[in-house]
Parts: structure tokens; C-alpha cells; sequence
């Protein structure tokens, strides 16, 4: 079968970007007075302890994946800053060359374990976005645990009835049919609200049916967040710890909306003993009708899952970022850093 035209484009920008490299353009863009009236702001979500990277490259990178981007950043003279010291200093005119922040979503118990030893090796500040709820009810996030366990057992090819109310035969090798099964059964799931006894409960038959171990995945915490000790720990040792909703969600109601971030500012600040003020859409979920709402709120910056360089000129509400998966190659990654990437970005103005 032959390649899509997308890949085909990918394949081409590749070589373009490699070529730009081995020419020394990419080195010269990212010195040049350009890139530094733009910063580049890295997005990052869960750091592997396990396996997860391979069920989910696009969530979960490994630890050597992410020695090895900060040994690029490191050796190519890259100068990664706070986030709010970086904004600022943006819409001053005053950045540094080269200037990168790094950012990662959602509060996973893996950064603390696994990404905040090796940013204090390379000594880089970094804000983690931290949804609260899972901080508060200390139990694995039920979506991301169940594809997990449906992924484990992706050898088997499940005759009718082995799990609660499928009615025909899935093959858990064809990731789209485990990809629906997985849908049909977190919206069955849902049902039992947040009796979180009870969605335990129903996740360890689901595994158990499929021969998994939830036990170890619960012991080893894949799919925790931080509990707010960890939090108040990392803000101790530095780490900026910010807004990304209590519950994960972004209701259209402003009262909801609202009490989302109130509630996600109350039990941050109350564990890190700072101020939250700076917002993460969650799961990119962005909205004109937010951005009032927002700045009703004191919230000083928000940044999206748009790739983007930011400039001095973007709505600091709608401040884009790199989004780096272990699906993006040295190369690519590389270009973003000089800005030829972004160069080749239709979001680049």
C-alpha cells in the first residue's frame, strides 16, 4: 500500500529540516534576532514507568527520551526559563536567545518520580499543570487505566459475553476494535458515578476476566496523579504548580466553568503555599467564551495544544506550545527549538 499524502508531506519536510540542519541554517535561525522575539514553550504530559509509552506514545515518554531532550537543549545552549518570568520577559522585548520553557500536563505521580529528579540533574525549572480531583481521591484514572488493561491484553480475541455487555467478538489486536471496546465500556462505567469503591471494583473484574494484573498497576501507580503531600514537595524544591481545572473538564457554563478553576486554585495553593495563576487548557479544549472568564479569574496566562512559537503579540490566553511525543524525531524536535520548524508551520505568522 502506498503512503498518504500526508506522510508524503511529512517525509518531505523531514528532508528538508535535515538538510537545513546539515547546511547550519537551522543553527543560524535559532541565534538570529527572530527566534529570540519568540519563545518556545515544550509540552510534555506523563513520563513511562513501565510499558505505558508503548499503549499510549502520544501521553507517555520515557525517561531516556527525556535525558535525551534535555541533553539537547543543554548541549545546543538552549536557556529554558520559568513560565511567568518567560512571558514577561517576551512582552518586554527582553528575552534571552535561544529561550525555552517546559511545561507538562495533568500532575501524573510519574513526574515526580521519574521527570523532577532528572530536571533537578539538568537544574530547569518547569510548571506542571495539576487537575486536582485525582490529587484529592488518590485512585487510578479510570479511561487511561482501561485502555491500559484492554492493551495488556491485546493478544486475545474475545468471544461474545467475556466482558460486562459486549455482545459480539472483539479482537484486541486491531487497535480500532479495542479502541470502541474501550469507549463502550468506560461510558458503562460511568454509571457507577464517583463511587470510586465501586469503579475499582468493576475495573479489577475487567482485568481479572482478561487475565491482568490491576493489583501492580494500582501498587505501581501508572495512572495516579500526585497526592497534594507530593505537590507541596515539589513546590518546595522549586517546581511551579498550576492550573488545569479540578475535574479534567471545561464546562460552557460560566458558574461551572468557574468553580473548576476556583476549586483547582483552592487545594493547589493550599498545597503548594503559592499562588496559581497561570491556567492549561485541558485537553486542549479551547473557547472564545473562556477567555473573559479567565480574566475575571486573575489568571494571568494560558497556554493551549496549538503548535506555535509565542510571540509578544499573541493573546496570553492563547499562548501555543510544541507538543513533544516520542513519535517526533531529534530532527523535528531540533527545528522547533531554532524555530525552522515553525518557520514551515502553517501556524507561524
Amino acid at each position: 500500500m502506498g503512503e498518504t499524502l500526508g506522510e508524503a508531506a511529512r517525509h518531505v519536510r523531514h528532508a528538508v529540516l535535515a538538510g537545513l540542519r546539515g547546511l547550519g541554517v537551522s543553527r543560524s535561525i535559532g541565534a538570529s534576532a527572530w527566534r529570540r522575539r519568540r519563545l518556545l514553550i515544550l509540552c510534555y504530559h506523563g513520563v513511562s514507568l513501565q510499558d505505558e509509552h508503548q499503549c499510549d506514545p502520544e501521553l507517555f515518554v520515557t525517561p531516556e527520551f527525556l535525558r535525551r531532550r534535555f541533553e539537547i537543549l543543554r548541549n545546543s545552549g538552549y536557556v529554558v526559563l520559568p513560565l511567568g518570568e518567560a512571558v514577561r520577559n517576551l512582552r518586554r522585548g527582553t528575552l534571552p536567545s535561544r529561550s525555552v520553557v517546559l511545561t507538562f500536563d495533568d500532575g501524573f505521580y510519574n513526574f515526580f518520580v521519574a521527570a523532577a529528579p532528572l530536571l533537578e540533574e539538568f537544574g530547569y525549572p518547569a510548571t506542571n499543570y495539576v487537575s486536582s480531583y485525582y490529587c484529592v481521591h488518590q485512585r487510578p484514572i479510570l479511561g487511561l487505566t482501561l485502555r491500559y488493561v484492554l492493551w495488556r491484553a491485546r493478544q486475545q480475541k474475545l468471544a461474545p459475553g467475556v466482558l460486562p455487555g459486549q455482545d459480539a467478538a472483539v479482537d484486541l489486536q486491531d487497535p480500532k476494535q479495542r479502541e470502541k471496546l474501550v469507549a463502550y465500556l468506560f461510558d458503562e462505567a460511568r454509571v457507577l458515578s464517583d463511587d470510586s469503591e465501586a469503579q475499582l471494583a468493576w475495573l479489577g473484574a475487567v482485568a481479572t476476566r482478561l487475565g491482568v494484573d490491576l493489583k501492580n498497576i494500582v501498587h505501581k501507580r501508572l495512572f495516579h496523579l500526585m497526592t497534594e503531600i507530593e505537590i507541596a514537595d515539589l513546590a518546595r524544591r522549586g517546581f511551579d504548580i498550576q492550573l488545569h481545572t479540578h475535574r479534567h473538564r471545561t464546562p460552557r457554563d460560566k458558574t461551572a466553568f468557574c468553580n473548576e478553576v476556583l476549586e483547582n486554585r483552592r487545594i493547589l495553593e493550599k498545597s503548594s503555599g503559592r499562588p496559581a495563576s497561570h491556567f492549561c487548557y485541558s485537553s486542549g479544549d479551547v473557547d472564545p467564551v473562556f477567555l473573559p472568564w479567565l480574566r475575571e479569574l486573575g489568571v494571568e496566562t494560558a497556554t493551549t495544544t496549538f503548535n506555535g512559537l509565542a510571540m509578544a503579540n499573541h493573546d496570553p490566553l492563547l499562548l501555543p506550545r510544541y507538543i513533544d511525543t516520542m513519535a517526533q524525531s531529534e530532527i523535528m524536535f531540533e527545528s522547533w527549538l531554532s524555530g525552522a520548524g515553525a518557520m514551515l508551520s502553517r501556524r507561524e505568522v
